[in-house]
């Protein structure tokens, strides 16, 4: 019937648009991110503060993040989570053996250090397996060759590979003089492109620019000063800047420095570099430069027979609270009913599809306050069948017919539909800028279902209640619960 197409088609989509998800779903093998009240583990929140006064800027907490993120991960745990909340930073780390050695390595502040360069070993040396070279293994963080003063001596680190925020099997190792100066040495550092000469035209090549203070400027020319005695090529005029026990560079020292006398003027460059290796190596020395204090501030931990139990609680409750919904619109609504059940089961499946696939491309994790965002919304969606449902029977009641009635009764309740739905997602949607933590889930699984429950009601609920109306079972007034009306 050509009529009724314009009803079949979005109804369409709606299924199509299930099918995918779920199709996606099933291919990938899929499953939703759980948060730790759901699965077990701990969490750890802590406060940054700035040594030197002043509040944390955004450079330093977000670098802070990476630096602890990488830590975490070097542990190796997997499905660990770094956020920052509130201007607090917020380790969750899933149940595993250690939890107290991986929250230990994370509290640690940023060391940076400036080390003279004695020798480099390459895997492929002989020497990489005698002492005290075979002392370290790269593929283990925070570990080194050294005697009883790590500063004061000389010690045998690992030094990264381009690209990579720690060390593996192929990094060389190097054998590194006393530590010369150190992060607190360091005013800032930037990465910049090259200029030449005074004319400020770039050569299209990246540098890192280090500026020190009076104390460090004094101490780098020193450092400089004595690598410049030994010939170009030579490891020893080498300079390695170490981060959290690992060798993140080793440029030389430039031909053009005179031995005895450094780098003089309290700034410098780190050159040849691409601009990935520029702007992330800029960061990492501002945070040793500049680290922040991290201050535990609360521990939450989960076991994962409480988390497993709290999983089971919420689906418990999900399905007792859809399952009551279901019972009361079929008894109320009779033949309508059955539109609620199905509107209801397709926001479930996209609202839950959703999140398993948020769950991995954007790391979104389901708490159990989330469920109860979803278990909320499950209202909101009754509620705006009910709305319309309410607004068809005025117009049956007013002498229309019942097919008429359903094209004035939703014009009639959109209005309201779009006001209820507005204010639920604005206030899903404030909640959520404002709030931490597990409400911060909640809020984002209540404004997801939100929109979901109004495409869902524009999509499928007027087309379908619309085609319904049309066949002569769904005419009999009592088969849709408006008998008394007719």
């Amino acid at each position: 019937m050509p009529g009724t197409r314009r009803y079949v088609i979005p109804i369409l989509v709606v299924f199509a648009l299930v099918g995918l998800i779920w199709g996606v779903i099933a291919i990938q093998g899929l499953e939703p991110r759980l948060g730790l009240d759901l699965r077990g583990g701990s969490s750890v929140t802590f406060v940054p503060t700035n040594p030197r006064g002043g509040a944390p800027t955004s450079e330093q907490l977000n670098t802070t993040v990476d630096i602890i993120r990488s830590r975490v991960n070097s542990k190796g745990v997997a499905e660990s989570e770094v956020n920052l909340e509130g201007g607090n930073i917020v380790v969750s780390i899933p149940d595993v053996p250690n939890p107290d050695d991986v929250i230990d390595a994370v509290g640690t502040t940023a060391q940076l250090q400036f080390r003279p360069v004695k020798q480099v070993v390459t895997p492929n040396d002989p020497k990489y397996k005698q002492a005290p070279f075979n002392a370290v293994d790269c593929t283990k963080p925070d570990t080194y060759a050294a005697k009883d003063n790590p500063d004061a001596d000389d010690v045998v680190l690992c030094a990264r590979q381009s690209g990579q925020l720690l060390p593996d099997a192929n990094s060389s190792k190097l054998l590194m003089g006393k530590v010369a100066l150190g992060g607190t040495d360091i005013a800032s550092a930037r990465a910049q492109l090259a200029t030449t000469g005074q004319s400020g035209v770039t050569t299209g090549q990246w540098e890192t620019q280090l500026s020190f203070n009076g104390r460090g400027g004094d101490k780098f020319r020193e450092l400089t000063g004595k690598a410049a005695c030994n010939p170009d090529g030579d490891p020893k005029r080498q300079i390695a800047i170490t981060l959290d026990a690992v060798v993140i560079n080793d440029p030389p020292v430039a031909s053009d420095v005179q031995c005895n006398q450094g780098i003089s003027g309290g700034s410098a460059v780190i050159t040849g570099q691409t601009q990935a290796e520029a702007e992330n190596l800029a960061p990492l020395i501002s945070s040793g430069a500049l680290p922040l204090k991290l201050d535990p501030q609360n521990r939450t931990t989960v076991s994962a027979t409480l988390g497993a139990d709290s999983l089971h609680a919420g689906l418990v409750a999900g399905a007792i609270g859809i399952g009551l919904v279901f019972l009361y619109v079929l008894l109320y609504y009779r033949g309508l009913g059955l539109v609620i059940w199905v509107g209801l089961a397709i926001a479930a499946a996209l609202n839950f599809g959703i999140v398993i696939v948020m769950g991995k491309l954007m790391g979104f994790t389901l708490t159990l306050a989330g469920i109860a965002g979803l278990i909320v919304a499950v209202g909101i969606s009754a509620d705006t069948y009910v709305v319309f449902f309410e607004r068809l029977k005025d117009e049956v009641r007013d002498g229309k017919t019942l097919r008429t009635s359903v094209d004035r009764g939703w014009q009639r309740s959109f209005h309201t539909l779009v006001s209820a739905n507005a204010v639920s997602f604005a206030a899903a949607l404030v909640l959520y800028l404002l709030a931490i933590g597990p409400v911060k889930g909640f809020a984002f699984t209540l404004g997801l279902a939100t929109l979901i429950d109004f495409f869902a009601a524009w999509f499928f609920a007027r087309p379908a209640v619309s085609l319904l109306t049309r066949t002569r079972l769904f005419q009999e007034g009592r088969f849709v619960g408006i008998r008394a009306a007719v």
